[in-house]
């Protein structure tokens, strides 16, 4: 076997060669030859480099950008006699010189935006024992996370305010590489902006910035511990990745993602509160299932870049977009958590995805985002299990306030506003199912109760110009006399209910709208916050009834001063023509209010007459019975 000076004198040579090979092809001086040589050429490069003894004992294999396809460019597979693609997992490149920033299906290493290439000088990798200051992996605590525990939108980083006037060397540089720079680490961006880091030698992600300090090396010594307990437990397979969380000084956060599975994992035995999203009742390794896989898909929302979208990921997307737009439109309570309008919408997504999935890696992020909320929700409704929900505002578990008795103040506060927070409380328990947001009735709620709060505001302000106007009238508010009568007195409660209709109306329509309330935003925290109340979500029903309430109880004040004001100043006869005319308005006012309220005469009239029936008759049989 060669020596390993010769093998680096033959690697430099066949580097030569091949550049000089490139600038031919240019000239096109051998078209014909050169794909097929640059291929031989390729594969002696290949088992050179990747030789275990081109490199020196103790020391891993350095990573140069001219060993790895796609490091300064994303490479782009033919399409032609590839390999169908069947998981997401990072591959390595096969060819070099192919157009940038394209995407296609079996594309191994692609780059949808700028990043750091990888130093050309061929030097060792720095492990964390080389540096003084950085613990050895013994030394390192590891937690196990799940990949909605990286801490990417909650880091509120600053900038500096000081303003400053970048200095641009001269000559056309690359100024797509960053200014600083990690060896054997590949700084990418997210389409979202953020940017985070990955090492293709140990295939690992990372949020967290390696530029600072020697945080390289410390992820580094973790990513070696976690896969020394890997390999220890036999928990190994072909697509297995990695990826690192700083939590606090010296603990880190790590979790393992299996592609052909498409699940993360630990090499241990693990209890995540996280992962469980807060659903009891989980029993079942086929339920946890939707969870870790739910998981695995916002793992590959983080870090889309490294990875082509395989196809049979999209038709699994949009069977499930395709169901629950189906489900929408035959049932009234979906599951799918989404409306008409998100489902077609995503439609649409998916649609542009599988004409554009071999060119265009932006679109993996929305896909593999849609897969974790839809598998999500699978995993919120106990798919697959006993008991499954399948109604959006079906109850799982038991509650137990159901069976206690409601106290008397809420049953007399309930009297006293009309039956309204019965209703509301219905209407509650659709949007609130076990302790968690109904999307859809959601926003079936805010938008019924805004137009409802709107009506009320209008009606309302007509309220307050029509008993302003009332007490204008000569005798009702004489300002020369002290006390006042009745009917001002009753015109003045009016006014009060009529303005804190209005004000309870306005206020509830700022707080409670699309704009405002998101279903894991606002809603959620005031929907938590209502629950911690005394009384519990009676308390927001009562709040929600008070606009409808007090208008009710302004007209009824106001249908009472007017009705004195007309019987203290008509004379008998005109009262013998007013008192049948109003008894019959009161009467028709009445009717549809006592409906509403599911009161009807006729049930009660037979009923009373059942009751009656009953203790005649039992009066009669002790009569008979006596001797």
């Amino acid at each position: 076997m060669a020596s390993l000076p010769l093998k680096e004198s033959l690697l430099q040579i066949l580097v030569t060669f091949m550049k000089h090979l490139k600038l031919l092809k240019l000239l096109a001086i051998i078209p014909c030859i050169h794909r097929h040589v640059v291929t031989l050429l390729r594969r002696l490069l290949h088992g050179i480099s990747h030789n275990p003894d081109n490199h020196a004992p103790g020391q891993r294999p350095s990573v140069d950008s001219d060993r790895i396809t796609g490091a300064t460019q994303p490479a782009v597979e033919d399409t032609q006699n590839q390999t169908p693609l069947t998981t997401l997992a990072v591959r390595p490149p096969e060819r070099e010189n192919m157009p940038p920033f394209q995407h296609r299906v079996g594309s191994p290493l692609e780059f949808p935006s700028a990043q750091v290439p990888m130093d050309h000088r061929p030097y060792p990798i720095q492990t964390s024992s080389a540096v003084h200051n950085v613990r050895r992996p013994g030394a390192i605590t590891l937690r196990p996370i799940v990949a909605s525990q990286i801490n990417r939108y909650g880091k509120n980083i600053t900038q500096m305010k000081d303003f400053q006037v970048f200095e641009i060397s001269p000559g056309p540089n690359n100024f797509m590489e960053s200014s600083t720079r990690v060896a054997n680490w590949l700084q990418l961006i997210h389409p979202e902006g953020a940017c985070f880091f990955f090492n293709p030698l140990q295939r690992v992600f990372t949020d967290q910035n390696v530029l600072e300090n020697n945080l390289a090396f410390e992820i580094l010594a973790a990513a070696e511990q976690a896969n020394q307990m890997a390999a220890e437990s036999g928990k190994v397979c072909a697509t297995m990745e990695l990826a690192i969380e700083k939590l606090s000084e010296g603990i880190f956060g790590y979790y393992f993602v299996d592609h052909d599975a498409q699940i993360i994992f630990w090499p241990e035995i693990v209890r995540s509160w996280e992962l469980m999203f807060n659903v009891r009742g989980v029993t079942d390794k086929s339920h946890i299932r939707y969870a870790l896989e739910a998981q695995y898909w916002t793992h590959c929302a983080l870090f889309p870049n490294m990875r082509a979208l395989p196809g049979q990921a999209v038709n699994r997307l949009q069977d499930f977009i395709s169901y629950a737009y189906s489900e929408f439109i035959t049932f009234q309570t979906s599951l799918s958590g989404f409306d008409l309008d998100e489902l077609s919408n995503m439609l649409s997504i998916v649609d542009r995805v599988k004409v554009s999935i071999t060119r265009f890696i932006y679109l993996s992020q929305p896909t593999a985002r849609c897969m974790e909320m839809f598998l999500r929700v699978k995993f919120i409704n106990f798919c697959g299990q006993p008991g499954a929900r399948l109604d959006a505002d079906q109850p799982l578990y038991q509650s137990y306030s159901e069976d206690k008795p409601k106290p008397i103040l809420i049953r007399v506060l309930n009297v006293a506003l009309f039956n309204s927070p019965n209703f509301y409380s219905q209407f509650i328990d659709k949007v609130w199912v076990d302790k968690t947001l109904v999307r859809p009735m959601l926003k079936d709620f805010v938008s019924q109760f805004t137009s409802e709060w709107n009506t009320v505001i209008v009606f309302s302000t007509v309220m307050l110009a029509v008993n302003i106007s009332f007490l204008t009238v000569p005798g009702v508010d004489d300002p020369s006399i002290q006390s006042k009568p009745a009917k001002t007195t009753i015109i003045y409660l009016s006014t009060l209910c009529a303005m804190g209709s209005l004000v309870i109306s306005l206020v509830l329509s700022g707080r409670i709208s699309d704009s405002k309330w998101s279903p894991t935003g606002s809603a959620y925290k005031f929907m938590i916050s209502m629950a911690l109340s005394v009384f519990g979500f009676e308390s927001f029903a009562f709040m929600l009834s008070l606009p409808f309430a007090l208008l009710v109880w302004g007209m009824i004040f106001f249908a009472i001063a007017l009705s004195i004001h007309i019987f203290y100043t008509t004379n008998i006869v005109e009262l013998a023509v007013v008192i049948p005319i109003w008894a019959t308005v009161l009467l028709l006012m009445t009717w549809p209010v006592l409906v509403a309220s599911n009161f009807h005469v006729a049930v009660v009239a037979a009923s009373v007459w059942t009751k009656f029936k009953f203790w005649k008759n039992s009066v009669q049989r002790v009569i008979t019975r006596r001797p």
